[in-house]
Formats: C-alpha cells, sequence, structure tokens
C-alpha cells in the first residue's frame, strides 16, 4: 500500500490543521488594517459600516489565533514519531481501511487544500496593495442620480460666494432653480470627460451600502478647460439657464475659478467644500 511521498507528508504535517486559522487571522488582520490602521474601507462602504467591519475583523481574527491555539496543544501532545510508528504497527492502525494515511487520532490533517489559499489573496491586497476610489471610469458609465429628493429650498445666505454640496446644487437645480439665479457657488468633485466638445464633468458618487451600488451626481461643466480625469476639484461658478428635469438631474454650470484640492479622506461623502475658494 503506498503512502504519501516523504516531501510531502512532512509539508502536509507542517501545514495540517493550520492552514484554516491562518486564512481566518489573515482576513481579520485585513478588514481590521483597512479600518482601524486606515481609511481604507471608506473606498469600498459606507462610513456606518465601519464599527461592523471592526467587529468582523476581530472576530475573525480571535477564532483563527484560537484554532491556531488549538492545533499547537495537539501537536505538543502527539507521540514522537517512532513511538507512534510502533504504536501503528501494533495496532494495525497505520493505514485507514480506505487506504489513506492518518494521524495519531485516525483523522486526515491535511488540511486546506493548496486552492483554498487562494482565500488569502484578497486579505494581502487589502493590507499592501489597496486599490484607489472610484472614479471616472465609473461616473462616464452610470447613470445620474436623482439627486433631488427634496422639493423645497430656502434663499441661500448672504455670502458672495455659497459652498454647495453636489446633490443640493443638482435638487436646487430641480425644484428651485431660482434660488441659484446669478448667484456663485462653490462645487467640490472629481473630473470626468463631456460628452460635448468643450464640456466636462464634475462628479460625485453616492452609495446606498456599498462600491457596488454607486451612483453618479453629474454637474456638466462650460468655460473652463477640463483637468485630466480623476482630478479633484473646487469650482466656482454658476447655473446655466435652462430646465433640469428629474428625469435627467444634470444641470450646466458657467465655471469661473478652478482649484486642484486634494481628494478628500471619504469620497463618496458628498460635503460642501471646506476651503476659502
Amino acid at each position: 500500500m503506498t503512502g504519501r511521498p516523504p516531501a510531502r507528508a512532512d509539508r502536509d504535517r507542517l501545514l495540517g490543521g493550520l492552514g484554516a486559522p491562518l486564512l481566518l487571522v489573515l482576513t481579520g488582520t485585513g478588514l481590521l488594517h483597512t479600518t482601524v490602521r486606515s481609511d481604507v474601507y471608506l473606498r469600498y462602504v459606507k462610513a456606518g459600516l465601519g464599527p461592523y467591519l471592526v467587529a468582523s475583523g476581530i472576530l475573525l481574527a480571535a477564532l483563527g489565533f484560537a484554532g491556531l491555539g488549538a492545533e499547537l496543544v495537539r501537536r505538543l501532545r502527539e507521540p514522537a514519531d517512532g513511538h507512534e510508528e510502533e504504536r501503528h504497527e501494533g495496532s494495525g492502525h497505520g493505514h485507514g481501511a480506505d487506504g489513506h494515511d492518518h494521524g495519531a487520532d485516525g483523522h486526515d490533517h491535511g488540511g486546506v487544500t493548496p486552492v483554498a489559499w487562494l482565500l488569502a489573496v484578497p486579505a494581502l491586497t487589502l493590507m499592501f496593495v489597496a486599490p484607489p476610489a472610484l472614479g471616472a471610469y465609473t461616473a462616464s458609465r452610470g447613470g445620474a442620480a436623482s439627486g433631488a429628493g427634496q422639493s423645497a429650498y430656502g434663499e441661500l445666505g448672504d455670502a458672495p460666494v455659497t459652498p454647495l454640496a453636489l446633490e443640493e446644487f443638482i435638487g436646487r437645480s430641480v425644484h428651485a432653480p431660482k434660488t441659484l439665479d446669478g448667484r456663485e457657488v462653490r462645487l467640490l468633485g472629481f473630473v470626468s470627460a463631456g460628452k460635448a466638445p468643450g464640456t466636462w464633468y464634475l462628479n460625485r458618487l453616492k452609495l446606498s451600502c456599498c462600491a457596488a451600488d454607486a451612483r453618479t451626481l453629474h454637474v456638466e461643466m462650460h468655460g473652463a478647460k477640463a483637468p485630466a480625469d480623476d482630478t479633484w476639484v473646487e469650482v466656482t461658478g454658476v447655473l446655466r439657464a435652462g430646465r433640469v428635469t428629474v428625469e435627467n438631474p444634470v444641470p450646466a454650470m458657467e465655471a469661473g475659478v478652478l482649484k486642484p484640492v486634494t481628494p478628500p479622506r471619504n469620497p463618496y461623502l458628498d460635503a460642501p467644500p471646506t476651503g476659502l475658494g
């Protein structure tokens, strides 16, 4: 009856029982790295889900370390190799009836298969190669989010330039365009190419839960040269005349001052710009 090759047997004995706990530890550590040690998780989900990710990371890491501890204890209690062979020879249990090798407790401890180790790739990616947030590519392929759920907007203040969130600017352009007549506003977003020559879009992405359900808030820009795609900018300008409908909530803006800025900590939180312009 043929057993496993010595090299493979040594490898299986080394990894047997450790694979699943190690995968749990890696996954839990990856989650904690993106939430506790950095803000990377904000590129994937809404900020409100952060505490749930932290709790999941702690639980997975704790289960993994508990599994590693249990496996180490089991190995320390195993008989020495020589005594184990003698015990198997004496009892006639060196091999199971099905022709497979068994450990001291009569079970196969081959552990996680090589293919299963591919599950470690996402965890390691989160720790070392975090992808960027969604940007111009997604915005240019997604339909415009309504951004116009509120139908009643009050008058804006007396400041010469009013910072607005993109969603509020779009909502006002649909339901209360008179509040924007001749009013200079400042918006924050990232750039994507326009459909017509001389135009481009200022965008924000709105999440319901995670990046997979992102919808785009668009404002079409005129009168200023387009920066490179995915550049974050603050734009000061005025609403262009023209009716904006709920079915196609994409207002146009005559851009004046254009200021490149650092991407915000949370790219999916549509808030008014805080700079002085």
